[in-house]
């Protein structure tokens, strides 16, 4: 009895053990799905609706930073943008997919998806004291999977705004929900925005602001099919520089999420104590 009692805690110590060490390699685990280097993205220009929007997207190899920016004074919503991934409506392949297509579905997240960005707002110009425009944002474009929809046809977008200016302010704190050439948005204008001539680092866990995107939409498992960085301006000018950007993915382990593997590891200590108790009470009576 006294052997076999003795050997029991050493087979409890080396089983939690074992648990420890997968849990921390999992929570460890992290996969990239984009990191931002001069030769793996798209840089472009889009002169707007009326095609006189003027504007520059560059690597500046010296300074090692991407410049970007943005001068429209008709009204044409000009834009300049670094973007990779698989565009909608039969726009194309920007450089080629992204190195990992995210998934994410409703309910408890197996993955948290990270941005972790670096980005200094140069300067920005309003050319009206009502209505000019001009936003540094980043997008995630979305297929949904469930329901299915198209993607080519129609997707869903996770905006966040990390500068924007409406009418006669900054605007900051703020959520929109709206549809933008029949894409459907979930646009974040963050409170912690950019401040011009300030260099400032972002890192940003991303399933909140797709969740309320999904809740808002109705949808259920989405996936991550292209991204652009970008500025854009209306009756404006802005301009601003990237340093760095990396998204990546790691698992989310919090309490809700371990409540399983607990329950799991409870049962099997359970089983192990019962296996145990049976073969000294047989050990006893044989005694």
């Amino acid at each position: 009895m006294n052997a076999r009692a003795a050997s029991l805690p050493p087979i409890f110590l080396i089983f939690l053990i074992v648990c420890f060490v997968g849990i921390n390699a999992a929570t460890n685990a992290t996969t990239i799905v984009f990191s931002l280097s001069p030769d793996n993205v798209c840089c472009e220009v889009w002169g707007g609706f009326n095609g006189d929007a003027a504007g520059r997207s560059y690597y500046d190899l010296l300074n090692e930073k991407f410049v970007m920016w943005i001068n429209d004074t008709s009204g044409s919503w000009g834009l300049s943008k670094l973007s990779r991934g698989l565009m909608p409506h039969y726009w194309g392949l920007r450089h080629g997919l992204l190195d990992n297509e995210f998934e994410i579905k409703r309910g408890l997240p197996t993955q948290d998806l990270i941005l972790e960005i670096d980005l200094k707002l140069v300067g920005y110009q309003n050319y009206t004291t009502s209505n000019s425009s001009s936003n540094v944002a980043i997008v995630f474009f979305f297929e949904s999977l469930n329901p299915e929809v198209n993607y080519q046809v129609k997707c869903y977008q996770t905006e966040l705004q990390f500068f924007s200016y409406y009418g006669d302010k900054v605007q900051k704190n703020q959520v929109w929900f709206f549809e933008w050439r029949n894409d459907s948005v979930a646009q974040f204008k963050l409170e912690d925005n950019l401040q011009p001539g300030v260099y400032r680092h972002y890192s940003l866990k991303l399933n909140k602001y797709i969740y309320q995107m999904m809740e808002h939409y109705n949808l259920e498992h989405v996936k991550l099919r292209h991204i652009e960085i970008f500025t854009e301006a209306y009756k404006g000018y802005c301009e601003f520089e990237v340093y760095s950007a990396k998204i990546y993915t790691e698992e989310s382990l919090d309490f809700l999420n371990l409540m399983p593997l607990l329950i799991m590891i409870a049962i099997i200590l359970l089983l192990c104590l019962l296996i145990f108790l049976i073969i000294y009470r047989k050990k006893k009576k044989n005694n």
